[in-house]
């Protein structure tokens, strides 16, 4: 328990617990209490054997997490935790932060629970997937449980009326797999956030593509247009593509072209002879000319 102190560097990383982050915030505390060898202290009390070294350096390792505990609390938790007692003791001071952040007490459950409705989407992808994470990390914290795919619609709900995103989350629900995964969907959210802005159509092919499978890949097909060769056709090879090689291009069948216009002309034929019939006009008399 002797090892230095987290460098102030070290300890930016971990969020001001301002009452509403504590799953977030024990995480990353929990990591660098563990790194410095200290998170004993905060989990156990000292061992009622322990002779006078131990109890000893027992103390001086509750100080120094102690002091890396409140370093990263808001003024505000800082006076509901903080005590004689609590700051004399890592044990205690831990013990009453996660009683009144992380218990499951009513009062508790149910801000965390009004926070988790407050989670919405406003344009901002990235803002949302980080809110959309921290939430679930409060949710867990506080011992409230949401079924796996009831997360994943969640999640996708709130996105499906952006005309940029609605393919991308049409593809997303209708994979089985992944909606029980929710973890991954946030995954690729965020590939989907990383993705080149150059033009909205290579977004769209690359978020097809991350939504793929080994089993069952999308294929982007492209074509010729517009009397133009597109050099990123796949349907047929260059040397094989009629725009470059016109003579290549089958020659239409005029014959079956010529029937079916005669078939049509017989049709229009065959009702002339009848309205004539119906008055009285010789038959012999009727041209038709194909």
């Amino acid at each position: 328990m002797n090892k230095k102190l987290a460098e102030p560097r070290e300890i930016a990383i971990i969020p001001i617990l301002d009452g509403t982050n504590y799953g977030h915030w024990s995480l990353q505390m929990k990591i660098q209490l563990r790194s410095k060898d200290v998170l004993d202290v905060c989990e156990k009390t000292v061992p009622h054997n322990a002779n006078t070294t131990v109890t000893n350096k027992w103390c001086k390792a509750s100080y120094e997490a102690a002091n890396l505990i409140t370093s990263r609390m808001s003024e505000l938790v800082f006076q509901e935790v903080v005590n004689p007692e609590t700051i004399e003791k890592a044990h205690l001071l831990w013990t009453n932060v996660t009683e009144r952040y992380a218990s499951k007490r009513a009062v508790n459950r149910g801000r965390v629970w009004m926070d988790w409705q407050q989670v919405v989407y406003d344009g901002n992808l990235q803002n949302y997937i980080h809110n959309f994470r921290k939430m679930t990390m409060e949710l867990e914290a506080a011992n409230i449980i949401i079924l796996k795919d009831l997360l994943s619609f969640s999640l996708l709900g709130n996105l499906a009326d952006d005309p940029d995103l609605h393919q991308f989350v049409k593809n997303l629900t209708l994979k089985e797999d992944l909606i029980e995964k929710p973890e991954e969907i946030l995954i690729l959210l965020q590939d989907y956030v990383s993705l080149p802005k150059n033009s909205k159509q290579t977004q769209n092919q690359s978020a097809m593509a991350l939504v793929s499978t080994a089993e069952e890949p999308y294929k982007i097909i492209y074509y010729c247009k517009n009397g133009k060769r597109n050099n990123k056709c796949n349907t047929q090879k260059k040397e094989e593509c009629w725009i470059e090689n016109p003579a290549l291009q089958p020659i239409r069948n005029e014959t079956k072209r010529r029937f079916k216009r005669i078939s049509t002309h017989i049709s229009i034929a065959e009702a002339l002879m009848s309205n004539h019939e119906n008055n009285n006009i010789e038959r012999n008399k009727l041209i038709l000319d194909f």
